[in-house]
């Protein structure tokens, strides 16, 4: 099967600007906001750079509509957030919700990124290409019906659903994989029998308070709705046994007509943003345990959107190891943290706190699924 590739150069307009931090004496410096959009530059032209650029099907963006918006947020929000946005100006950002910063550009990369996602979904569903990967700025995993929060402005993955209904999918699985819980789209969908939410996350990380393993929907939607809360520490080992004993049995039982995820590369062993240990193979891995799953149950229809990630000069190999476990072979990119052989003895202290972790899951999702 073929792979889409979704980037648009629109996407870096929204900038982030820069944060103040207090350092020790009381000094106040300023410093690169941690979604900066050099992270998106850094790691489009790492993935334009590869011997896989010319496999690449190349997909195109264009701006949301406020009906689409409209499937997951609030029209006095949508047109609240076009407010905003004209408010912001240069490096004095405004901010729009919680770590939420915009500028006037950010109104446009939001709509193209939204816009993205449902380009995306469309490619895979026409059957132009067999799985997709889009490069999106801003994120949306955090972004609530009526609230911005967590860098995201409207929920780029939630609308790519919703439009995937649209279409005529019965039945959507969204798979988080970004270290900070998907909460925007966990109460999106939590009453949903048709979308299956299931999130890996550093536990209690952020936002604080969500993506209990009990979380697990509500009404119809009970059992639709699965938390993996992961301990500090954990990397490609424990979240491949997450994987192995979760996330796959479930997409099997499920079998849904389209797989999304929300990539967020910020488990990752050199995020600023977390406290997780994995590395391109464990990127690589899920990238390709996901790819032979849809292939298995969702006719190979499979659209994977960028959320966080917040390492400068990991994302980009980190990502690009995503892509190729997309397309099931490897790029002569190799890792540049390969072998870091203390860091890979200190995680493998922490792996029975993993697998308790696991254990308890599935303790709780076996009144739902055959674990």
């Amino acid at each position: 099967m073929t792979t889409g590739y979704l980037f648009d150069e629109r996407f870096l307009h929204h900038e982030t600007g820069t944060i103040d931090v207090l350092l020790p004496g009381g000094v106040i410096e300023s410093v690169e906001h941690p979604s900066s959009s050099r992270i998106t530059r850094r790691t489009h032209a790492l993935i334009a750079a590869s011997d896989l650029w010319d496999e690449l099907t190349q997909l195109q963006t264009t701006p949301a509509t406020e009906d689409d918006l409209a499937l997951i947020h609030d029209r006095s929000y949508i047109r609240r957030i076009q407010d905003l946005c004209s408010t912001g100006g240069g490096e004095a950002s405004t901010e729009i919700g919680e770590s939420t910063p915009v500028v006037p550009e950010s109104w446009d990369a939001a709509l193209l990124a939204v816009g993205g996602g449902m380009a995306s979904v469309d490619a895979v569903l026409d059957g132009r290409v067999g799985r997709a990967y889009a490069l999106l700025r801003p994120p949306g995993h955090h972004a609530m019906r009526a609230a911005a929060m967590g860098f995201c402005i409207f929920n780029n993955v939630a609308i790519a659903a919703r439009h995937a209904q649209r279409r005529g999918a019965e039945r959507v699985m969204v798979i988080d994989w970004d270290v900070h819980h998907g909460n925007g789209t966990q109460a999106a969908f939590y009453d949903d029998p048709n979308v299956l939410f299931l999130s890996l996350h550093q536990d209690d990380w952020y936002p604080i308070g969500w993506g209990k393993v009990e979380d697990v929907g509500e009404g119809a939607g009970e059992g639709k709705t699965v938390n993996i809360p992961l301990p500090p520490g954990t990397g490609d080992k424990g979240y491949l046994e997450a994987f192995e004993r979760v996330v796959i049995p479930i997409a099997r039982q499920f079998r849904p007509d389209l797989i999304l995820v929300s990539a967020g590369q910020d488990p990752s062993m050199r995020d600023p943003l977390a406290r997780m240990m994995v590395t391109m193979d464990g990127f690589r891995s899920m990238a390709g345990m996901v790819r032979d799953v849809a292939d298995e149950v969702s006719g190979g229809r499979l659209a994977v959107l960028q959320e966080g990630g917040y390492s400068p000069d990991y994302v980009p190999f980190c990502t690009l190891a995503v892509i190729e476990g997309l397309m099931g072979r490897r790029s002569s990119v190799g890792d540049p943290h390969e072998g870091a052989s203390e860091l890979e003895r200190s995680v493998e202290e922490y792996r029975p706190q993993q697998t308790a972790a696991i254990d308890q899951v599935i303790a709780v999702q076996r009144r739902y699924w055959d674990l």
